[in-house]
């Protein structure tokens, strides 16, 4: 399991942390899914980490990647123009590298805890928790994190629990001429006396290894292009239903005009696919005339009229609202309004027509002679 970090102030930064340990568990787990052929790919370039640590009155910067660099700077002489220089010497800027300042060890409590394996989803919690019970401090005063220590036995999970107060912390900070705000983590000499970091102060871009950010990337690509693949296709689509459409009306008036009865059926047919759409057309103003208050149990439409019934708390009304669309005119009561005291609103039946409709006739041949 990857490096738990935990939030140091506010319960936004907690539900970060979760984000940020189910992402390192995600991340993990697809790794052990990608073959091995491939992780020289992926894996590409790792991001440099600059351990920056105050030996007396020297200061100390080690650039911990492929190859060690480590460089030695007078205290009076090391400030953000020194560090910003011998990081151009290598090709780097502030921004490419992980920056991790050491803190003496005697700074932290350190303190080491058992967790069930089934619980390690609710870790930030449990940790805040034994923050403010077995400790003297405030959330607000200090950063912590926890550190998977030595797998335990069965289903629990060893963790070495770092705590240190802001401001002793944010003072050795300032000695190494660093603030909290430019920094990503901080390091403590371990029981090996090797410098590791052990609590993240901000979540970066940094904190994922190349290969998952190459990942993402190829993800995002894979999306845009399946989008794109997507609208292509449905274009395509819909260029032949028009297409076919107008094969369909083209064949129908040839068959009109040559008085075969099968271009009669197939115009009849085309007729009723124009009239079946217009159903769409009338269910919109439907729903955008009727009150609220109003819903509808019946509706038909045939030939250009309309018979809807239903409830509303004020049918009255609904006659006025209906005729004054720019769609329906002529409605009238089908029926009397009567009370319903089951929807404790007023039963209506209302029919109207559909301006500029016309009713769609059967092909000549069912018509009969006249």
């Amino acid at each position: 399991m990857a490096d738990v970090s935990v939030a140091r102030a506010d319960g936004l930064h907690a539900l970060a942390g979760r984000w940020q340990a189910f992402g390192h568990w995600w991340l993990s787990e697809l790794r052990k899914l990608v073959p091995s052929g491939w992780l020289h790919w992926v894996d590409g370039e790792a991001i440099p980490r600059l351990l920056i640590r105050r030996d007396g009155n020297d200061v100390v910067c080690r650039l911990s990647a492929e190859d060690q660099v480590e460089d030695r700077f007078l205290l009076q002489g090391f400030g953000p123009a020194a560090l910003k220089g011998w990081l151009a010497e290598r090709g780097l800027g502030r921004e490419q590298v992980t920056i991790a300042p050491v803190i003496p060890r005697d700074c932290f409590l350190l303190r080491h805890l058992s967790v069930p394996k089934a619980a390690l989803s609710a870790l930030p919690t449990i940790l805040e928790q034994e923050l403010a019970r077995r400790t003297p401090f405030q959330l607000a005063d200090v950063w912590h994190a926890a550190i998977p220590a030595a797998n335990g036995a069965g289903n629990v999970q060893s963790f070495c629990h770092w705590i240190v107060r802001r401001d002793r912390a944010e003072a050795a900070l300032a000695d190494l001429a660093l603030t909290a705000s430019e920094v990503h983590c901080v390091a403590a000499a371990d029981e090996q006396g090797e410098f590791v970091p052990v609590i993240s102060l901000r979540p970066t871009a940094h904190e994922d290894p190349a290969w998952a950010r190459r990942a993402v990337k190829l993800l995002a690509a894979i999306s845009l292009g399946t989008a794109m693949l997507g609208f292509v296709v449905f274009e395509w689509r819909q260029t032949s239903v028009a297409t076919r459409l107008e094969v369909q009306l083209a064949e129908a008036r040839a068959g009109v005009q040559s008085g075969h009865a099968g271009g009669v059926n197939q115009a009849a047919r085309l007729f009723a696919m124009k009239a079946d759409a217009g159903i769409l057309e009338i269910w919109d103003e439907l729903s955008r005339v009727l009150p609220d208050n109003a819903f509808l149990t019946e509706t038909r439409i045939a030939n250009g009229k309309v018979i809807i019934s239903g409830f509303s708390a004020d049918a009255a009304r609904l006659v006025r609202v209906i005729d004054q669309s720019p769609l329906f005119s002529g409605a009238t009561l089908a029926t009397a309004i009567t009370p319903d005291a089951t929807e404790q609103k007023d039963r209506f039946s209302i029919n109207f027509k559909v301006r500029g409709a016309r009713p769609v006739l059967p092909p000549a041949s069912d018509r009969g002679s006249p």
